[in-house]
């Protein structure tokens, strides 16, 4: 049985959580990705329970820059534990940038594969699989650039997204199969002209009931995010078709 979750990105970083989490909570899902959010907006993991009343918190995710720092490290650090805090099993991390005159060199990768393998380290001791998100305009891409990644790392994740892997003109199942034992977790949404769309909109050709039923049938048992980053519709009605979408395919969302 797949475990669904619903992520906060749409409603923005600095949104007022305690409505966004409401508005997910009424479309009818049961867990939620915290996307973006500072540990300062989001208060005290103790706090943090009234507004989720009975969600699940899935995963949290951020974002790394070129040059990693150490402070970044620290911040991550903090995230990490704030996610163990509350329950979550994943942590998502994107980037660092990608420049536009040249591709990321092999001390780039080195350098984010050892800065996120040392997150990774620390997130499996508090149960949190740190998971790094293939993007487009990323330093990392396509499944040869994955490759180069995790080179040399145990304990790091990935966290796949279906439609990054279609924009790089790979095929999502076959990225998804390839590198099934280090999947944390799997965010979805769907494409079409030149943006992001609600599931089943899209126009790149994306099977997500295929691909449903590859991760059924391999006993996949992580989380799968939908994270539409944006909408044309308000985010509450876009969880509202997203839901809809996958309760027409059987699943549950809660």
């Amino acid at each position: 049985m797949l475990r669904f979750a619903y992520s906060t990105i749409n409603w923005g970083a600095t949104c007022d959580v305690p409505a966004a989490l409401a508005e997910i909570r009424a479309t009818g899902w049961g867990a939620v990705e915290l996307y973006g959010h500072t540990l300062e907006h989001l208060g005290p993991a103790t706090a943090l329970g009234p507004a989720l009343d009975g969600l699940a918190v899935a995963t949290l995710f951020g974002s790394v820059a070129f040059p990693l720092t150490p402070e970044q490290r620290e911040m991550h650090r903090a995230k990490i534990a704030y996610a163990a805090e509350v329950g979550a099993t994943a942590y998502g991390i994107v980037g660092g940038q990608r420049l536009r005159y040249r591709p990321p060199s092999d001390a780039e990768y080195a350098e984010l594969s050892a800065f996120l393998e040392d997150l990774a380290v620390e997130g499996a001791a508090r149960g949190v699989a740190v998971s790094y998100h293939p993007h487009t305009g990323c330093t990392v891409e396509t499944a040869g650039e994955i490759d180069l990644l995790l080179r040399g790392t145990t304990a790091l994740r990935l966290c796949l997204d279906a439609s990054h892997i279609a924009l790089v003109d790979e095929d999502p199942l076959a990225t998804l199969d390839r590198f099934r034992d280090r999947i944390g977790y799997i965010h979805l949404k769907d494409w079409a002209r030149g943006k992001f769309v609600e599931l089943g909109r899209g126009t790149i050709g994306i099977d997500f009931p295929g691909l449903f039923r590859a991760l059924e049938e391999r006993g996949y048992a992580g989380w799968v995010v939908i994270e539409n980053s944006r909408s044309d519709i308000s985010p509450s009605e876009s969880a509202r078709v997203n839901a809809a979408y996958l309760t027409e395919l059987g699943y549950a969302i809660r």
